[in-house]
Order: structure tokens, then sequence, then C-alpha cells
């Protein structure tokens, strides 16, 4: 490990190089996260456009209580 570090503190071209990589490797991981959280939205609320349309809008005690609790009211 110390001998890559001098590596790349020795030649700037390598460390650039090196930060390019870690930065796009970063951004893609990030990217990726943010393609499956969006889609996840979107399937939830479908979900939920799909269950009040057939009427199963009501919850059971259980999830209204939590639901309260997250609100805070």
């Amino acid at each position: 490990m110390e001998r890559f570090l001098t590596l790349i503190l020795e030649n700037p071209i390598l460390g650039v190089v090196f930060v390019s990589l870690i930065a796009s490797l970063i951004f893609t991981v990030v990217k990726k996260l943010f393609k499956l959280a969006v889609g996840l939205g979107i399937i939830i609320i479908a979900l939920a456009i799909v269950l009040h349309f057939f009427g199963y809008d009501s919850l059971p005690q259980e999830g209204k209580e939590l639901i309260e609790k997250a609100v805070g009211h």
C-alpha cells in the first residue's frame, strides 16, 4: 500500500487518472442507486393508485397508528 501511494505521489499523471477513475466509479454507483429509488417510487405510487381505484384504500388499525406515530399527530 505504501508503494502504491508513493508511486501516485511521485507521478501526478497517475494520481489524476486514479482520482478520475474513483470519481467515475462513485458517480456510476450514485446514478444507479438514484434510478433504483425512482423506479421503486414509481412502482409504489402506481400500486397505491391501483389499490385506491379498486377500493382497498383503508388501512388496518395498526397501519393507521404507525402512520400517525410517524407523522407526529
